[in-house]
């Protein structure tokens, strides 16, 4: 087996401003291939150097490692490697069956070879030589980034969509109790009465194994009250991996994609689609087409390359595509290897029903109604299925039921086509309650939904849809409300119910002559309903934004009317200036980065102008802003002056605000939201709120207090802090600043990958070595040179290198002692150091400094005096 190791080791041992280069030739061996470094490359200001012991590599001990797996330079999965003893400086790595099916190599002709051994050691835990397997296999292991990449031609790769994970590398952590929390204390001061009121939203967690216990409540205060508590959520959920789901056991809400919304106590079970592969959870068409020759397929979208593969002779699918954006056509062009090309377009617009061919989504489930203000918690049951046919059609279908005599079925088909996605659905309501109607009522209610942008344009109907229910159409929420309602009396009529409903948002960038002049848009909607005699309601706006020289600006006008029929008109202008253009340094003046000037002008004459100054700290753990505004209706005006800050610490952001009116009324408020993470290990504050499905990694650098993980989260004195907001199913770069620490510590690797399930807390470990260290300048008595890479070594075990010049660092010595230095195995390449550490050594950039020390030649007769020394 080849391994080879990277030089990155030496680049450490040269001083500031020293650059090294080296020729390096690889010779390729059976056994290892050995590397040889020309000295004539290296600059070191005289001093030899003695890299023999590096021709295999990086010197790596026999022992079991902790290590990010690379497979052709792209990393995969982290764990725990062994490195085996082979009678070189370069232990090799083993890896097992299992590691190689993580790293998602072709293992199915290996399986066959491995069971025919006679082995009484467990299949996936065996240790296997790759090149036995595949001739070509190269491992190449950097210990100084602690990586091992995993070299194989792609005949040996499975092929995978861009971002599938293995389900066997999810990682559902560490068992682990979270609590989160959201304070807020308010107070109001005013001429005739005097407000305070306090506030804490609390979300509790535990993780044993794939099990998930969340739970949910409020916990309010004010003066005039006092004290409530009110829970809502709580819930025991796990993943079911096979399905590509959820299955919960408790509170929960179903999907509003198909039905509303529901609320129910009980059980469900729910397809996820965070694990599939990144962008394959939502519509893209498959690309279909047939190559003479070794081909290049190019897709294109409004003119921007979204994809390019090359693809042998034949029949080709592409299936992994991630589309720009949705509503535009996708040109495809074939290119063959002659030069000749071929396209053709494809339809891509997309509504939320739309799924890409063969995929699918679900959503069942079962339990108690779990309404608010209900007198009777009927029971209930929702299933739901979306199914991907082909580019063109979606299918849908739902079913509900109440068992107080109510069920409705839906079945709908969502269509891409060329003049946009369409999508229609038909839902049939059936009620038989005595305490409702006397009467059987059956109705239908009919949706239509619409999105497109047109490519000659660019205009964009991002949204438009139109709902009509007939007299007798009830929704679950309807029929479970109406149950036993003794306000209705009999007459559902009495009861409001939709009957129409029309939504419509446009957007249309203003561009003339390849000049943007900013963008327009228009929203709407209206609405009516059975069983009130109300005027329908209503609301339009339209918009128009804009950016300049110094700033942007936006205008937009809206128009209501309420069920009353009245209308009411507004204008909206907003102003938002970065300071920093006007500053000559180009930095913000005063700490402001920002300036916001608006106004409100409503039908009634009321009128709204405010101003604001926001800024921030160089580091954003600050964040403050300044404001005044008046207000003036027809009884009255009112001006105020507030202002509002945010410190982001390592344990939460807190927030404080408070407001003056020119009437003496005063405003106070302060706010902190984090969260906590209970583990073996003890307790570590998190650097923001956790929420219900958040997913942790708890990170470990023992001794590397003040380091920075994330944005704002830091290594605490036990060596711990939390990282929240990653993202589950997913690789995720979890990385240390060492800008921020606090300690003299060694960190082995500064990043690592975590792939976690979701709710998951990982734990992270990052190696440090928190010794205390020491430099040494180094002098051989005989006046000769320590040459670069030497040993430096405390009882047999190293502690050290020499780097240049003699100069040497070393971790973890006792306060006196000796030293052994040694680049060789000869006796005229070893020199020895007695020195002594007091509180007066000095310390130079977090290190001990001792200054030059006399390294005397271990010759036969100085060997002989240290004896003769030491006997007396």
């Amino acid at each position: 087996m080849g391994v080879t190791v990277s030089a990155k080791k030496f680049s450490r041992l040269f001083s500031a401003g020293v650059w090294v280069v080296c020729l390096v030739s690889v010779r390729n061996s059976q056994a290892a291939a050995d590397v040889e470094f020309n000295e004539q490359f290296l600059y070191n200001t005289g001093s030899p150097v003695e890299l023999s012991r590096f021709a295999r590599g990086n010197p790596v001990l026999p022992g079991t490692y902790p290590v990010t797996l690379q497979l052709n330079n792209v990393p995969k999965m982290t764990g725990d490697v062994t490195f085996l003893e082979n009678g070189t400086p370069v232990a090799t790595p083993c890896l097992t069956l299992r590691q190689l099916m993580q790293l998602g190599i072709q293992t199915d002709d290996l399986l066959p070879a491995l069971e025919a051994e006679n082995s009484a050691e467990p299949l996936e835990q065996r240790c296997l030589d790759l090149t036995r397997y595949y001739s070509t296999a190269q491992l190449i292991y950097d210990p100084s980034a602690q990586v091992l990449d995993v070299s194989l031609p792609q005949i040996y790769v499975l092929q995978q969509p861009a971002g599938y994970i293995d389900p066997a590398l999810w990682d559902y952590g560490i068992p682990a109790a979270m609590l989160s929390y959201d304070l807020n204390a308010y107070q109001s001061v005013n001429e005739n009465d005097r407000s305070e009121s306090a506030y804490a939203g609390l979300r509790f967690g535990g993780n044993l194994g794939a099990w998930r216990f969340r739970a949910r409540g409020n916990l309010d205060w004010d003066s005039d009250s006092g004290t409530d508590y009110d829970s809502h959520d709580i819930y025991l959920q796990r993943d079911i991996p096979s399905l590509k789901a959820q299955f919960l056991v408790g509170d929960a809400y179903t999907r509003g994609d198909t039905f509303g919304a529901v609320s129910l106590r009980g059980i469900r079970l729910y397809n996820d689609d965070r694990m599939q592969p990144r962008g394959l959870s939502s519509f893209t068409p498959v690309v279909r087409g047939v190559a003479r020759t070794n081909a290049k397929v190019t897709v294109m979208q409004d003119g921007n390359k979204v994809y390019e593969t090359t693809v042998p002779p034949g029949a080709f699918e592409i299936t992994d595509l991630s589309t720009a954006s949705y509503g535009q056509d996708l040109d495809v062009t074939v290119e063959e290897a002659d030069g000749s090309k071929n396209s053709f377009s494809i339809p891509c617009a997309s509504v939320t029903q739309m799924l890409r061919p063969g995929a699918s989504r679900w959503d069942i489930g079962l339990g108690q109604y779990n309404g608010d203000d209900l007198s009777a918690r009927p029971w209930v049951m929702i299933a739901n299925g979306y199914y991907g046919f082909n580019n063109t059609f979606t299918g849908y279908a739902g079913v509900e039921y109440l068992d107080i005599g109510y069920a409705s079925g839906l079945l709908g088909v969502a269509m891409n086509t060329r003049f946009g996605a369409i999508a229609f659905d038909v839902t049939h309501s059936y009620l038989r309650d005595p305490e409702v109607a006397d009467e059987t009522l059956q109705g239908q209610s009919y949706r239509l939904s619409y999105n497109k942008t047109l490519s000659s344009t660019d205009t964009s109907f991002n949204f438009a849809a139109y709902r009509f229910s007939t007299e007798h159409y009830m929704t679950l929420s309807d029929a479970a409300s109406l149950h036993g309602d003794t306000e209705v009396n009999g007459d559902y009529n009495q009861y409001q119910r939709m009957k129409n409903q029309i939504q419509l948002n446009i957007s249309q960038p203003v561009r003339i002559n390849d000049t943007d002049y900013g963008s327009l848009y228009l929203t709407g909607s209206w609405e009516d309903y059975w069983g009130v005699k109300d005027e329908p309601t209503s609301q339009f706006s339209a918009g128009y934004s804009n950016s300049f020289r110094w700033g942007s600006y936006s205008i937009s006008v809206q128009r209501t009317y309420d069920e009353l029929g009245v209308k009411d008109d507004s204008v909206y202008l907003n102003l938002t200036l970065p300071l920093e253009n006007f500053s000559p340094s180009g930095k913000a003046p005063g700490g402001f980065s920002t300036l916001n000037a608006g106004m409100t002008l409503n039908r009634d004459g009321s009128s709204n102008a405010s101003l604001s100054a926001n800024g921030n700290s160089e580091d954003n753990r600050f964040n403050y802003s300044v404001s005044t505004s008046y207000n003036r209706t027809d009884e009255q005006s009112l001006a105020d002056i507030s202002g509002y800050g945010t410190y982001n610490s390592a344990y939460g952001p807190l927030s404080a605000s408070a407001s003056v009116s020119d009437e003496a009324d005063r405003q106070y408020s302060l706010s902190y939201s984090g969260g906590m993470v209970l583990h073996g290990d003890g307790l570590t504050l998190a650097p923001a709120g956790i929420n219900d499905n958040e997913t942790l990694a708890l990170v470990h650098a023992s001794g590397a207090e003040g380091a920075g993980v994330a944005s704002m989260g830091r290594i605490n004195s036990d060596g711990y802090a939390v990282n929240t907001g990653l993202s589950a199913y997913r690789e995720n770069t979890i990385a240390l600043d060492i800008g921020t620490l606090t300690r003299d510590v060694e960190i082995k690797n500064t990043s690592t990958l975590a792939i976690p399930a979701g709710g998951a807390v990982v734990k992270v470990n990052f190696e440090t070595n928190d010794e205390r260290s020491v430099l040494l300048a180094l002098t051989r008595t005989d006046r000769g040179f320590i040459p670069l890479a030497a040993d430096v070594l405390l009882n047999g075990r190293s502690v050290g290198v020499v780097g240049q010049a003699g100069q040497a660092f070393v971790r973890g010595i006792p306060d006196s002692g000796v030293l052994q230095v040694a680049w060789g195995s000869g006796a005229d390449q070893r020199c020895r150091v007695n020195y002594q550490l007091s509180a007066a050594t000095p310390v130079v950039a977090g290190s001990l400094s001792l200054g030059e020390q006399p390294c005397v030649m271990e010759t036969k007769s100085a060997r002989e005096a240290g004896h003769t020394a030491t006997a007396k």
